[in-house]
C-alpha cells in the first residue's frame, strides 16, 4: 500500500484551510501516484465528543480576539508569560485530556507516515502521535501567519515559515534550526492561476466600471471594525462603488442587505452603488475587482488581495499576529497603509478618486512581491524531501519497498508497534517533565 500523507485542517480562520488547501493542491499535483494523500478536519471527522467540543472551544477563542476589544492583545502575551507552547501542552494533556486522547486516536485510525499541520493543537498531536505511537513518521508544520506565537510545540518536526520576520521569532523561541525552513507565503493555486482582468471581475460581479471601487471585509464573519467603516462610508455619500462581505454572519448581512435594497434607516447617495454579499468561496475574484481592499490585519485575506493584485487598506489588528501582516505586508513591502480611524478611511479614499498615484506605487511593489513566487513548489519539495529521508530509513531497516499491481512503486512499509490510545480517562498521562525529555536516538527523522 502507499504511504500516506495525512493534512490535518482546524476551522481556526479561514486562512488555516486556504493555506492546507494550497498545500494539498500542490502534492496531489506533484505526487499522488506515489503517495495517499489525504485531508482531514482530523477534531470533528470522527464525532469524538470531546474533539469536538475542543474544536468549537478554538474556534470561539478566534472569534473573541476579534470582537473583544483588547482581548487578543491580552491573551497571547498572557499565555507566552505563563510558558507559552509548556502551558498549552499541560492544558491539553492535563486538564482538556479527553480531547487530547480522542485527538491522539483519530489519528491514530488514518495510520499516515507523514503528517502535515498548521496549527498549534494538531502540531501538540502529531508530535505527541510520534512519540508515543509511531516514532517513524514525519511531522511537518506550516506556520501560515505573518509572526510567531509561542504556542507552536518545538521539540519535533520540520516547521515551516514564509517570511523572514517569522524565521527570526523561530530562532528567538529556541527551534531546532535544523529544522526551520523559510519559504514564501503560500496561496492557492486558483488564486494563482487568476487570469482575469479588474475590469472582467467587475463585469463577472455587475459592478460599474467607471466607479472608484471598495471591498470591505474582515474574516469569515465581519467580526473586526468592517461594518462601522462601511456605515461611515455610506454616510460620506462619496461617488464609489462599495461592496460588503459579511460572510457567515446573518445579522450583519440582513443589515446592510436592507440598506442595498432601500428598506434600511440608512440611506445610500444616488452617486454611490452599495452592494452585500454574503461567505462568498472566491471572494478573492471581488478583491480583484476593486481598487482597494479595506479590511482588518488577517494574513489569508491580505494575502488574496496582494494576489489579486489591488493593495490593501488594514484598519484594526486586534492581536500579535494581525499587528504582524503590518509589519510584513504593509511596513516591508509596501502593498498599501494602514487606517485606524474612520475619518482618515473616507479621506484617503477621496483622495484616490483625485489621484490614483499612491495606488499605482503599491501595485508596483505588489508586482514584486509576487515575482517572488508561491510558497507552495518549496513546501512540495520539503514534503517530498523529507518523504525521501523516511524511504531511507525504512530500507536500511530491511522493509521491503517495491511496486504495487500498478507498478506505481508504492511502499510496502510495517508500521511500527502502536501503543493503545483508545480513551481511558481513569489512566494518568504521564507527567509533562518526562513527555519533554529527548526521544531515543534513532527516533526522530532529519
Amino acid at each position: 500500500m502507499k504511504r500516506k500523507i495525512l493534512l490535518t485542517y482546524v476551522e481556526s480562520g479561514f486562512g488555516h484551510i486556504s493555506s492546507m488547501d494550497s498545500i494539498y493542491d500542490a502534492l496531489v499535483d506533484r505526487c499522488s501516484g506515489e503517495y495517499d494523500i489525504q485531508k482531514s478536519f482530523i477534531l470533528t471527522e470522527d464525532g469524538f465528543p470531546n474533539l469536538v467540543k475542543m474544536n468549537r472551544f478554538l474556534i470561539k477563542q478566534v472569534q473573541n480576539t476579534n470582537k473583544i476589544p483588547y482581548f487578543g492583545r491580552f491573551v497571547f502575551p498572557f499565555i507566552a508569560l505563563l510558558g507559552g507552547h509548556k502551558l498549552l501542552r499541560f492544558f491539553h494533556r492535563q486538564m482538556a485530556h479527553k480531547s487530547f486522547l480522542q485527538g491522539l486516536e483519530a489519528i491514530k485510525k488514518r495510520k499516515p507516515n507523514i503528517i502535515i499541520s498548521n496549527h498549534y493543537f494538531t502540531d501538540l498531536l502529531a508530535v505527541e502521535y510520534k512519540r508515543r505511537i509511531d516514532p517513524d513518521v514525519v511531522v511537518i508544520n506550516y506556520n501560515p501567519d505573518p509572526t510567531l506565537h509561542t504556542f507552536w510545540d518545538r521539540r519535533d518536526g520540520i516547521f515551516i515559515v514564509d517570511n523572514p520576520l517569522a524565521y527570526k521569532k523561530a530562532v528567538k523561541y529556541k527551534f531546532k534550526e535544523e529544522n526551520l525552513r523559510l519559504v514564501t507565503p503560500c496561496v492557492r493555486k486558483c488564486i494563482e492561476d487568476n487570469n482575469l482582468s479588474r475590469e472582467q471581475l467587475r463585469d463577472k460581479f455587475d459592478l460599474p466600471q467607471d466607479k472608484f471601487t471598495v471591498v470591505i471585509a474582515d474574516g469569515g464573519y465581519l467580526l473586526g471594525r468592517g461594518p462601522k467603516f462601511a456605515k461611515s462610508l455610506i454616510k460620506s455619500g462619496l461617488p464609489i462603488t462599495l461592496c460588503v462581505i459579511a460572510g457567515h454572519h446573518k445579522k450583519h448581512y440582513d443589515y446592510f442587505k436592507a440598506i442595498e435594497e432601500g428598506r434600511g434607516k440608512l440611506k445610500v447617495s444616488p452617486n454611490m452603488t452599495f452592494k452585500t454579499y454574503g461567505f462568498l468561496e472566491n471572494a478573492y475574484e471581488l478583491y480583484g475587482a476593486a481598487d482597494v481592499f479595506l479590511t482588518k490585519g488577517g494574513p489569508n485575506a491580505v494575502l488574496d488581495s496582494v494576489y489579486m493584485h489591488t493593495p490593501v487598506m488594514i484598519n484594526y489588528c486586534p492581536h500579535v499576529i494581525e499587528a504582524g501582516t503590518v509589519k510584513v505586508f504593509i511596513g516591508e513591502h509596501g502593498c498599501g497603509e494602514t487606517v485606524y480611524r474612520r475619518g482618515k478611511a473616507i479621506k484617503r479614499i477621496r483622495q484616490f478618486i483625485k489621484d490614483k498615484s499612491p495606488l499605482l506605487q503599491y501595485e508596483e511593489n505588489i508586482e514584486k512581491l509576487l515575482a517572488e513566487g508561491n510558497g507552495i513548489t518549496a513546501v512540495a519539495d520539503i514534503v517530498e524531501e523529507e518523504a525521501q529521508k523516511q524511504r531511507l530509513v525504512y530500507e536500511s531497516r530491511g522493509i521491503v519497498i517495491g511496486d504495487d499491481d500498478d507498478g506505481n512503486g508504492d511502499v510496502q512499509a510495517e508500521q511500527a508497534p502502536e501503543a493503545d490510545v483508545t480513551p481511558d480517562y481513569d489512566t494518568d498521562i504521564r507527567i509533562a517533565e518526562e513527555e519533554d525529555k529527548p526521544t531515543k536516538e534513532g527516533d526522530v527523522l532529519r
